[in-house]
Formats: structure tokens, sequence, C-alpha cells
């Protein structure tokens, strides 16, 4: 089965930034992947180029069925309602999901 790319893309308010990282990196992130099915998940931060969004995290998931229970689920409300609370007002966000092609 295919693989899913869950890609979350931020860009947080300077004052927020090292708050965001230390969060994003010692919490977040360990959280997600308590979630059946995550494989894996990593964070970058943007060098150049002409995206606004200055961080990206992409999650991978077993498969789409997979991705399609989290997106649903408790545990993903949480995730995101605890984003918000934190840092819902100094970020801006988008979010998108792909699945394998090829090979």
């Amino acid at each position: 089965m295919a693989t899913v790319l869950f890609i979350v893309k931020a860009t947080i308010r300077t004052d927020q930034e090292e708050a965001f990282n230390r969060w994003y990196n010692e919490e977040h992130v360990p959280q997600f992947l308590r979630w059946p099915g995550a494989v894996s998940a990593r964070r970058y931060r943007a060098l150049e180029g002409e995206d606004r969004y200055q961080y990206m995290a992409v999650y991978e998931l077993q498969d789409e069925a997979n991705y399609r229970r989290l997106m649903a689920s408790e545990h993903m409300r949480a995730l995101r309602a605890e984003y918000d609370a934190r840092f819902g007002a100094a970020s801006a966000r988008a979010r998108f999901a792909y699945t394998q092609v090829w090979p």
C-alpha cells in the first residue's frame, strides 16, 4: 500500500519562534507519533524559495485509510486544539496530504 505524507506548513511570529520550536520538537511531534500507523515525522525550516511559510512538518502515515482515520479522530482534534491554543494567534498555517504514486 502507498504511504501518505501529511504536511503542515507554518509561519510563526519572531517573538514566539523559540517556544514554538521547543514545543513542536519536544511535545507535539512525540504526541503525533503515538498514533497507530504513524511511520515518521520530520521538521524543516525554509532556506529560500517562494513559499510564504518558514517551517514545514512532514508526517508519514501507513496508508490513506490510516490518514483518514487520523483526520477524523479525537487524537487529531486534540493536536490541533493544542496548537491553536498555544500559537494560533501568532502563526499562519496550511495543511496538505499526498499519497505516493510512484514507485
